[in-house]
């Protein structure tokens, strides 16, 4: 993510930061913090409803 400011006839970069594991944008990351959950233990998947065939991750974070 990258933020610009117009400046007359210039654009400016403000500044940027990265979504990802641990960011701050995503608050389920505090949520699991606060369970002792890091983002070594946990890999968010795109469908939780169904078991997927394959998962995001490659399973590592799968129990059992």
């Amino acid at each position: 993510m990258a933020t610009y400011k117009r400046d007359g006839e210039k654009i400016i970069r403000l500044n940027s930061s990265i979504f990802g594991p641990g960011d701050l944008y995503c608050s389920t990351w505090n949520l699991l913090a606060m369970a002792g959950i890091s983002f070594d233990d946990w890999t968010p998947q795109y469908a939780y409803w169904t078991r997927p065939e394959k998962m995001d991750d490659g399973g590592k974070n799968v129990l059992g």
